[in-house]
């Protein structure tokens, strides 16, 4: 009989993910500043969406009165508090920017053809990641209600934006953080490693088909014209149209296996109908 187990669950927040990947060290570059937030909520939900993307240095600027001390700002950064209670604080942009080689500013709004044109989020991140293989990088974002004014935004080398399917985009703070961080993240990974998986062999799957058939054997199912051959085709169609890891195939072997035991215990003979043992 093949061998009956149910692969586990219990994995580590980190073996679970559906795709893995390492921050490369250089995004340690890169600094998230965030002008005059007003929602101590956004400053944690804002933590949350750079620690996912391997970005760290998160820097406030005029940051609201005691945000520390606010429930939301823990609440929304989740399991990122280390880099909640890292960020640092000042009340000038100036020093938020003052060893920063690549100065990244952040817009939805058109602004006045004096200023740079704006770039695409995507585009933007490309450049980020290039400076920040070897120099500072600071990503700029404006106020809540207001966004960046367009004197902050003369300080910036580059303006980026998010391109929107709307005439009238608008986006929450940690939203707009949230999307750069990972266009910035996923520049710097390159391409992604494929995801593999533990496929089932042929061998696997007619164990399988056995294993069902042994155990429909010990019930009162019977094919028509007792053509178990017909049920063992059908079967392996239906396990030919997909591409079925080993752990789906413990899944049902391990049902198999209960199902046996049901009967086995409930039958007195622990035979099926036709009084052949499923064995």
């Amino acid at each position: 009989m093949a061998r009956e187990r149910v692969m586990a669950d219990d994995l580590e927040p980190e073996q679970a993910r559906a795709i893995r990947s390492d921050a490369p060290e250089h995004l340690t570059n890169i600094r998230t500043v965030l002008i005059e937030p007003i929602q101590a909520g956004n400053i944690g939900s804002t933590a949350r969406a750079l620690k996912g993307m391997g970005l760290r240095d998160l820097w406030l600027v005029n940051a609201p009165p005691h945000w520390q001390e606010s429930s939301e700002a823990r609440k929304f950064a989740m399991n990122s508090k280390d880099v909640l209670f890292s960020a640092r604080e000042t009340d000038s942009l100036e020093e938020a920017l003052q060893d920063a080689h690549l100065i990244v500013g952040t817009t939805h709004r058109r602004r006045a053809r004096r200023m740079s044109q704006a770039i695409a989020a995507r585009d933007a991140a490309q450049e980020i990641v290039r400076v920040a293989r070897s120099h500072k990088v600071a990503l700029v974002f404006g106020r809540e209600d207001k966004g960046i004014s367009n004197e902050d935004l003369a300080c910036c080398d580059i303006v980026a934006s998010v391109p929107m399917a709307t005439k009238n985009p608008s986006l929450n703070l940690a939203q707009a953080v949230q999307i750069f961080a990972y266009e910035v993240y996923t520049a710097g990974i390159g391409d992604v490693a494929p995801v593999t998986y533990d496929l089932a062999d042929r061998r696997h799957v007619h164990a399988t088909i056995e294993r069902i058939e042994q155990v429909l054997r010990l019930t009162d199912f019977r094919p028509m014209n007792n053509r178990w051959d017909v049920i063992r085709t059908a079967l392996e169609r239906f396990f030919g149209r997909a591409v079925l890891e080993k752990r789906d195939l413990d899944v049902l072997m391990k049902v198999c296996h209960d199902v046996e035991g049901y009967i086995r215990r409930n039958v007195p003979d622990g035979t099926g109908a036709d009084g052949k043992d499923g064995d």
